[in-house]
C-alpha cells in the first residue's frame, strides 16, 4: 500500500510539474486586437477573465436581522463560496460554506435561511444554520430530492419560516410551517392544483390565494370553515397582479398591478373586496419593485427605470440619506434590508459598473460594507448609455449601448447581447441580466448593444403583447432595426456584428444565424432555444399553469397548425440556412431548456456542414453558477469573437489550472 501511495504521488507531482511547464509557455499569450478601429488605439488594461468570474474579495447580498443587532451577507471562504454572518460592530464573522441564491434571518434573529440550487437543476433547496455561536453546520430543511422549496413568509416572535414546496405533486406548491430547530414542519393548505399565491401574514396566518381556473384569475379569501374558501374579485389572466405585504389585520396588502391599465404600478388592495387604491405609477415605465417598512408594512421605495434608474423614496428623511449617496451621478440605490425599527438599513448602491454594498444607522455615517466583482475593477469598464430608436413599423424601442473607451469611437466591432425572457429586459443597475458580460465585452474592443424588443418586461402590457406571434419575426426585427440604427449612427461595423445571446437570448442567436445570416458575422448561444415545440412539451412540472402564457404567444405544440408555426420559426429546422461560425454552450443540468435542445442543432449543423463550436457545462443548467464553468464560457467567448470580429483575447488565464483541479 505505500508503494503504490508513493508512486502516486509521484505521478502526480510529475503531471503537476508538466502543467507548470505548459503555465510557463503560455501564460501571456494574449492575442491583440486585428480590427481597424482597435488596432493601435489606446485601450484600457486587458483585465484577466479571471476578475469578472471568480473574485475572492466580492461580496453582496447584505442582510440585517430584525433586531439591528447581526449582519448577513454573500462571500467567500478561502476558496469556498459561503454565506458570512457577523454581529455589526463585532469580530465575530462565521462562515457557512454553501453557494447561495438567498437568504433571510428568522424573526427571532436565531436562525438563518440559506436557498440553494446545489446541481444547476433549479430544483431549490433551502438550509438552516444558527447565527450564533460556532456551529457552521447546515441542515437541509424538508429534504425531498427533485422538489422546489422557497420561502414565503418569517413568523413574528418565532423562528419558524412559511414555506411553499412541491414535494407532494411537482407541479404545485402547498404551503408549509417550518420549525428549524426541532425540523418539524405543518402542513397549512395543501394545494387544490390551480393556486398560484399564497397571502400568508407576518403572525403566520393564512389570510387568502390566488388562483387560475379557465380564462381568470381568482383572489379568494378563508370562509368560516376550515379549508373553505370564498371569490373576492377576479380578473384575465392576462392581467399583472403581484401581492405582497399583507397588513391591516389581513384586510389590506401590497400589489403591483396593470389591472385596467397599460403599466404596472403600486396599489393598495382591499382582501375584502378586491377593490385597487393607486398609491404610485410611472407615466412611462412599469414600477419594478418596492421595499416595505419592517415595522409599519408602509411603503418605503418605489423602483422603476425608464432609463437610469429611478425611485420613489415616500419617507422625506430616508429621501435625503439615500440621495447623498450618489449626489447627481445616475445610480440605482436600493434598500436591501431594514431592522424591525427602520433605523438600520443595508443599501446596495448599483451602477453600470459594479455594486456597493452600505450600512445605515442613526447618528452614523454610512458604513461601506462590500462591493460585487464589477465594482473591484470598475476603473477599468466602460459607461452604459440608455438609448432609443424606430423600429421599422414605428414601434419605440429602448435599449442601452456600451462603447469601449480609449478608441475612436466609429465602425467598431460590435455585440448585440440579447437578454433572455423573453418576458424580462435588459437594466441599468442592479438585475441586469448581463452586466458582467456586457463589461468583459466592452474591455476586449466591442461595442455593446442591448435591446430591449417587443415583448421585454417594464414598459407596459401593450409593449409586451406586440410580440404575440412575432418570436423570428418582429421581434427580431426588432433586434436588426438596432443593428441598422448602429450602423447608421457610425458606431458599428457592419461587417463585424456578433448576436450572442443566452435562454431566448440564445433563440435570438440562433436565428441571427439561420434566418438572417448576411446581418450577423458569427454567433453565440448560450442555453438556447432551438426547437419551440419541444421546450414547451418538456418544461418542468411546475411550469403548467403558466404554459397558457406561451401558448397565447407561441401556439400549442398539440394543435398541428400551430406546430408547424412553431417549427418555421425554430432554428433547428434552419441549419442548412446557417453562414457563419457558431458557438453553442449549454449547462447539462439544464430543466428549462433541455440539452437535447443544443445536441440536436449541433447535430443539424454538423450534418449540414457548417462550422460550429460546441461546449457543456457539468454541474451547471440554466446559466452556471460555478466560477470553473463560467471561467471556460468567458475564454471560449473571447477567442471566439477574437477570430470573428477582430477584437483582443487575454489567452490563457492561470485560474484554468484552478478549474482543472476543482
Amino acid at each position: 500500500m505505500k508503494s503504490k501511495w508513493n508512486t502516486h504521488t509521484l505521478r502526480r507531482w510529475s503531471h503537476g510539474a508538466a502543467l507548470v511547464v505548459m503555465l510557463t509557455a503560455i501564460t501571456g499569450c494574449a492575442i491583440g486586437p486585428t480590427h481597424p478601429s482597435l488596432a493601435g488605439a489606446d485601450l484600457p488594461e486587458l483585465v484577466p477573465v479571471r476578475d469578472f468570474v471568480a473574485s475572492l474579495q466580492s461580496t453582496g447580498g447584505y442582510q440585517v436581522s430584525p433586531d439591528g443587532k447581526r449582519i448577513a451577507w454573500f462571500g467567500n471562504d478561502g476558496l469556498a463560496p459561503a454565506v458570512w454572518v457577523r454581529s455589526i460592530d463585532g469580530d465575530d464573522a462565521k462562515a457557512f460554506r454553501i453557494r447561495a441564491r438567498f437568504i433571510r434571518f428568522s424573526a427571532d434573529n436565531r436562525w438563518l435561511a440559506i436557498t440553494a440550487d446545489p446541481i444547476g437543476d433549479e430544483n431549490l433547496r433551502i438550509y438552516t444554520g444558527q447565527v450564533d455561536g460556532s456551529d457552521t453546520s447546515l441542515r437541509e430543511l424538508m429534504h425531498a430530492p427533485g422538489s422546489v422549496t422557497n420561502i414565503s413568509e418569517v413568523v413574528e416572535g418565532s423562528s419558524d419560516f412559511i414555506i411553499t414546496s412541491n414535494q407532494r405533486d411537482r407541479k404545485v406548491f402547498d404551503l408549509y410551517r417550518f420549525n428549524p430547530e426541532h425540523a418539524t414542519s405543518v402542513l397549512l393548505s395543501q394545494n387544490p392544483g390551480n393556486v398560484t399565491w399564497w397571502g400568508v401574514d407576518r403572525n403566520g396566518q393564512l389570510r387568502a390565494r390566488a388562483k387560475v381556473l379557465e380564462g381568470q384569475g381568482l383572489l379568494e379569501r378563508l370562509g368560516s370553515e376550515p379549508e373553505s374558501w370564498f371569490t373576492v374579485t377576479q380578473w384575465s389572466r392576462w392581467d399583472s397582479l403581484n401581492i405582497f405585504g399583507i397588513h391591516d389585520d389581513g384586510r389590506k396588502a401590497w400589489a403591483l398591478s396593470n389591472r385596467g391599465r397599460d403599466k404596472q404600478a403600486l396599489v393598495r388592495l382591499d382582501l375584502t373586496s378586491g377593490a385597487e387604491e393607486l398609491v404610485y405609477a410611472s407615466p412611462d415605465v412599469d414600477i419594478d419593485n418596492v421595499t416595505l417598512s419592517r415595522r409599519t408594512r408602509e411603503p418605503l421605495v418605489a423602483y422603476s427605470m425608464p432609463g437610469y434608474p429611478e425611485r420613489k423614496v415616500f419617507d422625506p428623511t430616508l429621501a435625503a440619506r439615500l440621495s447623498s449617496m450618489t449626489g447627481d451621478r445616475p445610480a440605482e440605490v436600493l434598500v436591501t434590508s431594514t431592522d424591525q425599527t427602520d433605523k438600520v438599513l443595508t443599501v446596495a448602491v448599483a451602477t453600470d459598473r459594479g455594486t456597493r454594498s452600505y450600512l445605515l444607522r442613526d447618528g452614523h455615517e454610512p458604513q461601506f460594507l462590500g462591493e460585487n466583482r464589477l465594482s473591484l475593477i470598475a476603473q477599468h469598464l466602460a459607461p452604459t448609455e440608455p438609448i432609443t430608436y424606430r423600429a421599422r413599423d414605428g414601434l419605440t424601442i429602448h435599449g442601452y449601448l456600451t462603447l469601449p473607451v480609449g478608441v475612436t469611437q466609429e465602425r467598431l466591432p460590435m455585440v448585440l447581447l440579447v437578454h433572455g425572457g423573453p418576458w424580462r429586459r435588459d437594466r441599468w443597475g442592479s438585475g441586469a441580466t448581463n452586466r458582467s458580460l456586457q463589461q468583459f465585452l466592452a474591455n476586449r474592443g466591442y461595442a455593446v448593444l442591448q435591446v430591449n424588443y417587443r415583448g421585454s418586461s417594464g414598459y407596459g402590457r401593450a409593449h409586451m403583447e406586440k410580440a404575440i406571434g412575432e418570436f423570428a419575426g418582429r421581434m427580431h426585427d426588432d433586434l436588426v432595426d438596432g443593428v441598422r440604427w448602429a450602423v447608421e449612427r457610425g458606431v458599428a461595423d457592419p461587417a463585424r456584428v456578433a448576436i450572442y445571446g443566452a435562454s431566448y437570448g440564445g433563440y435570438s442567436a440562433l436565428v441571427g444565424a439561420t434566418f438572417t445570416p448576411d446581418v450577423f458575422a458569427c454567433s453565440v448561444s448560450v442555453v438556447g432555444v432551438t426547437d419551440i415545440a419541444r421546450l414547451l412539451e418538456t418544461v418542468p412540472p411546475y411550469w403548467e399553469l403558466g404554459l397558457p402564457w406561451w401558448h397565447r404567444f407561441v401556439g400549442h405544440p398539440a394543435d398541428p397548425e400551430d406546430r408547424a408555426r412553431m417549427n418555421a420559426k425554430s432554428p433547428l429546422y434552419r441549419a442548412q440556412q446557417a453562414k457563419n461560425p457558431i458557438l453553442i454552450m449549454h449547462g447539462v443540468n439544464d430543466s428549462r431548456v433541455k440539452l437535447e435542445q443544443a445536441e440536436q442543432m449541433v447535430a443539424a449543423l454538423r450534418k449540414a456542414n457548417k462550422e460550429v463550436e460546441y461546449v457543456t457545462f457539468k454541474g451547471d443548467g440554466h446559466g452556471n453558477l460555478r466560477w470553473t464553468n463560467n471561467l471556460t464560457m468567458y475564454r471560449k467567448t473571447e477567442d471566439f469573437l477574437a477570430t470573428c470580429l477582430g477584437g483582443r483575447s487575454s489567452g490563457f488565464d492561470y485560474y484554468q489550472l484552478g478549474a482543472w483541479a476543482f
